[in-house]
């Protein structure tokens, strides 16, 4: 049996409600949007950074998405990297659907059961825009989550879990063109003879689920489907993310299944259905004392204005005539020389004085020894001091420039982000911060990653 170890959650910091998205759009429904600097990589690698232990005990990662960044390049293996996993091991990338989440979960399980792999990071995060004026009709939100599949127990065991096809598509791209079928018609011959089968096949008694979640943009025609397959309308749990986050696309699954987890539901049975069917069946060995989804869902900032979401987005430069792409001055040489300290935050340790430096000195400033040993460095500090920053280019200038003393020792300057609004994110010195990976900047041509600081929640 394979089992979800542990997981991770990682949601936009910004919300924007659908009211200011559309004057037509429905009170309490909101949409997760990320900032100016982030992506489905900086998701990605902060979703993982609360769940595994040891990267040495990793075999594989799978990163799934429906909004890649790169063509031509592995996000999974970009992420190992950027992880410190290492180097050689399996890394795939499953894209291009919005059951791409449970695909790779799918073939986890599968490899955990073979007893080929121990520990495998599956990783899904999405960041899609949809047209302007387009944001109420098309679904979208921005968000990641990871698990670890192990073959030693935790807090959830994938107990069964199966994958059944269709050829027929209901909506999907051609040409860079949407095409959508006659709906009478490919519901009832996609959705509803797949889903049909797939419960017949999957499900032998009903009655012990206590959670079916239904994750597709056609659940709800799925009732009389599962009502002739002998469920009951008590069984479902309903989908309350996507008023609080929108449809979060290759995650929107994985984050439903989380959200039963730690809502304390024993017997949870998944189906995700885009061009057929993936089901799992979930038992649920956790206490439900773990409510780090519950507790991410409260933290964001509204956005105030559409025109605010569309500077996020970078649909236009309003402070220029033509927006263009910036291109810094970026050594992949250096970066990978420097890899330990700029990516993995490796410091050095006087060996006589114990004075830590986060950047490379030949002798100790304090004791003049030349001997030092390796350490890991602390993504949490206390601002020392910072400035204001008007000529590096931003969405919402100045930037503020913050040189952070890191609990632990190790003193690094880093930008501040998530200031859209300055007066909701005010640091001062002596403010508790923490480091987060981001684009070092918004709009650059290259996938230039290095910290920034967010401030510490209270």
């Amino acid at each position: 049996m394979s089992y979800i170890k542990s997981y991770g959650i990682a949601l936009a910091h910004f919300r924007i409600e659908d009211t200011i998205l559309n004057p037509k759009g429905k009170k309490d429904m909101m949409k997760s949007v990320c900032f100016s600097d982030e992506d489905v990589i900086t998701l990605a690698v902060e979703a993982t950074s609360t769940i595994y232990h040891q990267p040495s005990t990793i075999d594989a990662i799978f990163f799934a998405t429906t909004s890649p960044v790169f063509k031509n390049r592995y996000h999974a293996s970009y992420l190992a990297d950027l992880l410190n996993l290492p180097q050689g091991i399996l890394t795939l990338d499953f894209v291009n659907s919005s059951r791409s989440g449970t695909d790779a979960l799918l073939l986890a399980n599968v490899l955990i059961n073979s007893g080929k792999y121990k520990n495998i990071l599956v990783v899904a995060s999405d960041v899609h825009f949809p047209s302007i004026g387009k944001e109420l009709a098309t679904p979208f939100g921005h968000a990641a989550c990871a698990n670890l599949i192990s073959s030693e127990k935790g807090i959830a065991e994938i107990t069964s879990a199966k994958s059944f096809s269709s050829s027929l598509a209901e909506e999907f791209s051609y040409k860079g063109k949407n095409i959508q079928y006659d709906l009478r018609f490919s519901r009832d011959a996609g959705f509803k003879t797949n889903l049909t089968s797939s419960l017949k096949n999957f499900v032998s008694n009903p009655k012990p689920y206590d959670a079916v979640i239904l994750n597709s943009l056609y659940a709800r025609m799925g009732g009389g489907v599962f009502s002739k397959a002998g469920f009951e309308e008590k069984q479902f749990a309903k989908d309350t993310l996507a008023s609080k986050l929108g449809n979060t696309g290759a995650v929107h699954a994985l984050l439903l299944l989380i959200n039963e987890l730690e809502s304390e539901k024993k017997n949870i049975l998944l189906v995700d259905y885009t061009n057929g069917t993936n089901i799992l069946e979930v038992k649920n060995n956790s206490t439900g004392k773990t409510k780090l989804f519950q507790d991410e869902l409260k933290n964001f900032e509204l956005i105030n204005s559409y025109q605010d979401y569309l500077l996020l987005r970078k649909a236009g430069n309003f402070n220029s005539s033509k927006y263009e792409t910036k291109e810094m001055f970026s050594s992949e040489m250096m970066q990978e020389r420097e890899k330990d300290t700029l990516q993995y935050l490796k410091g050095l340790k006087c060996d006589k004085c114990g004075t830590i430096y986060y950047l490379k000195s030949t002798r100790c400033k304090k004791c003049k020894s030349d001997k030092f040993s390796v350490i890991q460095l602390s993504k949490t500090g206390t601002v020392y001091t910072f400035t204001s920053e008007h000529y590096f280019p931003s969405s919402f200038p100045p930037i503020s420039i913050l040189v952070i003393d890191l609990d632990g020792g190790g003193r690094m300057t880093v930008q501040q982000t998530n200031t859209m609004y300055p007066e909701r994110n005010k640091i001062e010195i002596g403010s508790k911060v923490k480091l987060v990976l981001r684009k070092m900047i918004e709009h650059d041509a290259k996938p230039n990653y290095f910290w920034k600081a967010i401030p510490m929640m209270s």
